[in-house]
């Protein structure tokens, strides 16, 4: 039956063309017949019943909102100045910015048990009596008189939240709800109390009869849709009133244009198909046939016939140059891809093996040796000196002076070609250039590091031979005439400070030592089965004395930890834990600490908390770093290396942990923590 459109393009387009056109005319018939005036009428009242659960759900969720600041401002602890009859004015100066914030027709006051109004927000209430009859016996509520909603919540001592000292209540004026209300030409709505005929609004009364919660009247006039507004209202409506002539008047109007435009398309389509569905046609077929062709064939020499001068001409000028287009493109891609790979396999061979040289003598011979391969040319050269004047292509190198980090010429490298063939060619041998540059600087980096290390290893060698023992000797010696030398006082303290120097002075190189060494990798650990908890105590009992000497009040719990055997370095950890108590015993002058041991299924923990000078958050990031301290009243008492944390920090990485600090400010105290991870 429709093998006649299967077979034609061109009767598929008539056909098509004929079904658009009488696809308005159908669309607007079936609309006419199915959306009847009464469909119309009652979206409407879907889309107003809609409207007013919203208009009530904001309302319910304003009159919620002011019904939960009442509760809370009654529970505020300042209400207990209504025992004094708010001497202050605290609670007055509370309720009259409440009423500020609120911005609302409303009123706020405060009461004894015995109706006397002790605070407000209008001055003109205070010291009234207040009829508290309607007010129930619930702790809090609303009640309704004419158009004012009373909230109120009662008020409990802070101090006997058993005893009562009066009500909070705040006199809200039904008025203010005109917000969620609309009013226009075609719509109005208003709230009305039935019984009592109030009316809140710019509307006029409907005389509805409200039978039930909720309803929908249609007259000859208007849509009327109205619902009870329940919760704090209850038992007044709200009621939305469209006009009914201007609800259905996009329908007509809808109709009759809906109507006219049909005809036209029609009209218009059908002269359209019929005069160009032949010249469409054909052209496509031709362009069909040709790309089935070169699609077979591959053969991009093909062209189409021009027979017009129209845009069906043009387009089949433009086929033919894009197959031309086409065609020349391929072969230059193909040819250009060829000569990138190569170079590109090229590049990686020069690339693997310049990477293997450890000298600059060797990466440039290398090189050469590379590039002459890659060239099949023997008259490249690298000269030292720079190039001025030269008929042959040549790269620069330059190189980075990591002392004075600029980059200084190094060499030319004389290429051999006098010109270019193609910008491809050039990108190529930079990009070797590039390498090479990129090699150079490596070595040099490589050997400035190495240069470094071995100065700081000499430099770390003669600390340990040279100043370690004739500290020991200065030691040794000042203990020696403090002991045995028959010596007065004030000789004995000044020989102690050459003792205590020395011994500040031998701490610090010790320090250096084992942070050299950690750096280094050449620090030795012990991992060995062990027993925290002793260490731990070891250290706290070692420490105590310190804290003694002080006043310090110095405390150990370990109730959360799980006293087993653990495998760790013991000797690390003992100084790990020593460093952190003694810091927090030199860095509090009065107070407690507490060294607290704890574990779970993954880490231990070591929490020394103490209530001394405290950190500034600003310089917690920095403590961890070598030679750091932070200045502060207790410097010039407890000098120090600033090694200390560092040290610990490195060493509890190394035995699979870590150690952090906490401080609220300056005068809060500190908190530092050591955490290993069980093994």
């Amino acid at each position: 039956m429709f093998s006649f459109l299967k077979k034609s393009l061109k009767n598929r387009l008539l056909s098509l063309f004929l079904i658009i056109g009488f696809l308005p005319f159908i669309t607007l018939l079936t609309y006419t017949l199915l959306l009847s005036e009464s469909k119309i009428l009652d979206k409407t009242i879907i889309e107003q019943s809609s409207r007013t659960k919203v208009v009530i759900s904001l309302i319910n969720n304003h009159l919620t909102s002011i019904a939960k600041e009442v509760i809370f401002l009654s529970s505020l602890d300042l209400m207990d100045d209504i025992l004094v009859d708010d001497m202050d004015k605290r609670i007055s100066r509370l309720l009259k910015q409440k009423y500020n914030d609120l911005n609302l027709d409303i009123a706020f006051v405060a009461i004894t048990n015995k109706s006397k109004i002790v605070s407000s927000s209008k001055k003109e209430d205070l010291l009234k009596k207040y009829n508290t009859k309607q007010i129930g016996t619930n702790s809090n509520g609303t009640y309704i008189k004419g158009k004012t909603l009373y909230f109120y919540s009662q008020i409990n001592a802070s101090f006997d939240k058993q005893k009562k000292l009066g009500y909070l209540i705040l006199k809200y004026n039904l008025n203010n709800l005109n917000i969620y209300l609309t009013n226009n030409k075609t719509l109005q709505s208003y709230i009305e109390h039935p019984k009592n005929n109030f009316i809140i609004g710019k509307g006029t009364s409907l005389n509805i009869d409200f039978k039930n919660s909720s309803g929908t009247i249609i007259d000859d006039k208007q849509v009327i849709v109205y619902e009870n507004l329940s919760s704090f209202l209850n038992g007044w409506y709200i009621v939305y009133a469209v006009d009914k002539h201007i609800a259905l008047e996009f329908f007509y109007d809808l109709t009759t244009l809906m109507f006219y435009i049909s005809i036209i398309i029609f009209i218009l389509i059908i002269f359209v198909s019929f005069s160009n569905s032949q010249n469409i046609v054909k052209p496509i077929t031709d362009l069909t046939i040709v790309t089935d062709a070169i699609t077979k064939t591959h053969n991009y020499s093909s062209k189409l016939e021009i027979h017009t001068q129209d845009e069906i001409a043009t387009l089949t000028h433009s086929f033919n140059k894009m197959i031309q287009t086409t065609s020349s493109a391929l072969q230059k891609l193909e040819e250009e891809n060829k000569l990138r790979l190569k170079r590109f396999v090229q590049l990686i061979e020069v690339f693997n093996t310049i990477i293997q040289t450890k000298s600059e003598d060797e990466c440039i011979n290398i090189f050469m040796q590379e590039i002459r391969k890659l060239t099949n040319q023997n008259n490249l050269h690298f000269f030292k000196e720079k190039k001025k004047d030269t008929n042959v292509e040549f790269r620069d190198l330059y190189v980075t002076d990591f002392k004075n980090n600029k980059k200084v010429y190094f060499g030319s490298i004389e290429l051999g070609i006098d010109t270019f063939e193609d910008k491809n060619e050039k990108d190529f041998y930079d990009s070797i250039c590039s390498m090479i540059t990129h090699q150079l600087d490596k070595i040099r980096l490589i050997q400035r590091t190495t240069g470094a290390s071995q100065a700081k290893s000499a430099f770390i060698s003669n600390m340990s031979h040279e100043l370690r023992t004739p500290l020991n000797a200065i030691i040794g010696f000042a203990q020696y005439m403090i002991e045995y030398e028959d010596i007065n006082i004030d000789q004995k303290d000044t020989i102690g400070n050459i003792e205590s120097s020395a011994q500040y002075l031998l701490g610090m190189i010790n320090e250096i030592l084992d942070i050299a060494k950690i750096e280094s990798g050449k620090i030795n650990t012990n991992f060995e089965s062990c027993n925290i908890l002793e260490l731990v105590k070891s250290s706290y009992t070692m420490l105590s004395s310190l804290a003694k000497d002080k006043n310090i009040k110095f405390n150990l719990i370990y109730d959360n930890f799980k006293n087993i055997s653990y495998t760790t370095d013991q000797k690390m950890f003992k100084q790990i834990v020593l460093n952190l108590i003694s810091n927090a015993i030199k860095f509090t002058q009065q107070g407690t600490i507490l060294v607290e041991l704890s574990s779970n299924d993954e880490n231990i923990y070591v929490n020394i908390t103490d209530s001394g000078i405290g950190i500034a958050k600003d310089d917690l990031s920095n403590l961890f770093n070598d030679f750091t301290q932070v200045e502060n009243i207790m410097q010039k008492s407890h000098k120090g290396t600033g090694l200390g944390l560092s040290l610990s920090k490195k060493m509890a990485m190394i035995l699979g942990g870590d150690v952090t600090l906490e401080s609220k400010g300056i005068g809060y105290g500190s908190k530092s923590q050591f955490w290993l991870e069980i093994k």
